[in-house]
């Protein structure tokens, strides 16, 4: 997978507004202060450079932002890739973290927020979808962990059936924040009831880094490695 960092080039040309804006004032300052003059440019152009927008990385033509914000902590871009199936794109996904990680066992063990990003590339039903990551869960799963996670997982499928359909082109987040357990947000929409336990999150993170995924080189993707 080729992947595509997209630079933003709005601030640059803020940044040469600002400028030419700060010596319009600098000229008409009084030319006794000219480190005044000069200090005061500086920090308009500055400013900008403080609000550069995150990067992106773009893959199969959809772009993810390599770092946001979730619950208040900082979440960086682990790794993303391309959900295949039969030569069919079905969704790009993106795995955030709040700090770069590159063994599954690490990954799930990771305190703190955590967010995998779908993104669709084809319309699919909803209880498909909803079936393809109940199996994911379960073959990555004990017999013994998924009772104690059975109940949660229908409420997951209970969830993603909601839906109706996966559009092309919808943003599915799902999200995990301490204390609150796993956030379901569709196209800025919370959908469903918060889903709680940090062994859920974990149990659903396998369905994409555990020993039985469906794709090895998206696992190896997700993870910031090579493809295998």
């Amino acid at each position: 997978m080729v992947y595509h960092l997209m630079l933003h080039s709005r601030c640059s040309i803020a940044i040469g507004f600002s400028t030419n804006m700060a010596v319009r004032k600098m000229n008409n300052m009084n030319k006794n202060h000219p480190v005044r003059s000069l200090v005061a440019a500086l920090a308009l152009a500055g400013a900008c450079v403080l609000s550069l927008p995150a990067q992106a990385v773009e893959v199969a033509g959809i772009a993810l932002d390599d770092a946001t914000t979730l619950a208040g902590q900082p979440l960086v871009l682990n790794g993303v890739g391309l959900r295949s199936k039969m030569f069919i794109k079905v969704y790009v996904v993106g795995l955030y973290l709040p700090h770069k990680e590159t063994r599954p066992g690490d990954v799930l063990a990771m305190p703190g927020a955590k967010r995998v990003q779908l993104v669709m590339m084809r319309n699919v039903g909803s209880e498909l979808l909803a079936d393809s990551l109940s199996k994911g869960l379960a073959e990555n799963s004990s017999k013994a962990e998924l009772a104690q996670l059975q109940a949660r997982v229908d409420q997951l499928k209970s969830t993603m059936t909601s839906l109706g359909e996966a559009r092309k082109g919808s943003k599915i987040l799902l999200d995990f924040q301490p204390g609150v357990g796993t956030h379901v947000t569709v196209d800025g929409k919370a959908v469903g009831n918060d889903i709680p336990g940090d062994d859920f999150y974990r149990a659903l993170l396998r369905i994409w880094i555990g020993d039985e995924v469906a794709s090895k080189p998206l696992k190896a993707e997700l993870l910031g490695l090579p493809p295998t």
